[in-house]
């Protein structure tokens, strides 16, 4: 922790910023696979084969409902809740940027470029939080609820999916984990924002001492079972709706240990200033890819420049979009709690 009396978690940025860039990286075109795949030689062909899923953006995204729920829960646990300045904070902080950077994409037509499935959902748990904080029932038993109801969902709304499945065919596979769209898909993703709420309600109370090589081997089988979501889905025809939440629950043990590590170590303060504008990076790198391909060819060395270009950009809308919309929303609720504490 940065402090004894302060609810931030050490680490959390510099995983936002890690899971963003996943995000990023799984969108643009991997040069490097396509490249290898085009050798005559066999070894290298396989090699591009290989490396050709090594990105999973939904992987990432689910990751971050799980410390989305963390993040929203922690500091609010076992203390008085104020309702409508938690939805003006929360809304202001993911809605704002949205519009406006909406509003601009809106503009040149290329409003499918952000990913705001995702955000949607986010909205819909910020909305649904001070419900489910009422019900005077275990956040595991929430979890177990929305677990089974998230699959009830895709057994009756992706019946395609799991035909295909069944009969080792890609016909009818759509495979995305937002194919429901916005009506349906934030219950898929519920049981995953839950899980961080189970983490947050957990954390005070995880004291191991996590070795550097044990949360590193960790990192790895994580990162292979990410790349074994892609690989099921393009080989085996098994759709990432129906493998989604079940790898939820290794990135919630993941997620577990990250926390426990960062307890006793300090992160990478690089790494954590630039997870500060993550949502910068998720909301914005398909608008500024679009833009950029337009100037410059996607090969393997201009490959890193798209990248930097990128998180340079993300950086400036953060300045420029993200952090006023962030000050805002605190001034708001400021000034709405000392209206409140006024004498009549």
């Amino acid at each position: 922790m940065k402090a004894s009396n302060s609810k931030w978690v050490n680490g959390i940025d510099s995983l936002r910023f890690f899971l963003a860039l996943i995000v990023f990286l799984s969108h643009i075109p991997n040069t490097f696979a396509h490249l290898l795949k085009a050798n005559t030689l066999p070894a290298f062909r396989t090699m591009g084969m290989i490396i050709t899923p090594l990105f999973s953006g939904t992987s990432a995204v689910i990751a971050f409902f799980i410390i989305s729920g963390f993040v929203i829960h922690y500091p609010n646990k076992n203390k008085p809740f104020n309702t409508k300045n938690f939805l003006i904070r929360r809304w202001l902080r993911i809605g704002l940027p949205l519009l406006v950077i909406g509003a601009f994409a809106t503009h040149f037509k290329i409003y499918g470029l952000i990913p705001v499935w995702s955000l949607y959902c986010e909205l819909i748990y910020y909305t649904l939080y001070p419900l489910l904080i009422k019900i005077k029932v275990p956040w595991k038993t929430k979890f177990l609820i929305a677990f089974v109801l998230s699959f009830v969902v895709i057994l009756v709304f992706a019946q395609n999916d799991v035909l295909a499945l069944i009969h080792h065919t890609s016909k009818g596979l759509v495979g995305q984990y937002w194919q429901l769209g916005t009506l349906l898909t934030w219950i898929v993703g519920l049981p995953c924002w839950l899980l961080g709420v189970i983490l947050a309600e957990e954390f005070d109370s995880m004291n191991k001492d996590i070795s550097s090589i044990k949360l590193w081997s960790l990192r790895l089988l994580i990162f292979l079972l990410s790349v074994s979501v892609q690989v099921l889905r393009f080989k085996m025809n098994t759709s990432v709706l129906l493998t989604g939440n079940l790898l939820a629950l290794a990135l919630f043990l993941w997620l577990r240990v990250e926390f426990s590590y960062y307890k006793k170590h300090e992160p990478v303060r690089f790494f954590e200033n630039l997870g500060k504008f993550s949502y910068s990076l998720y909301l914005c790198h398909e608008i500024f890819v679009f833009f950029i391909v337009k100037y410059i060819t996607v090969t393997p060395l201009t490959y890193p420049v798209i990248i930097i270009v990128t998180v340079a950009g993300s950086y400036v809308v953060y300045l420029m979009v993200e952090y006023p919309s962030h000050k805002l929303a605190q001034w708001l609720t400021k000034k709405r709690s000392a209206i409140a504490t006024q004498p009549k």
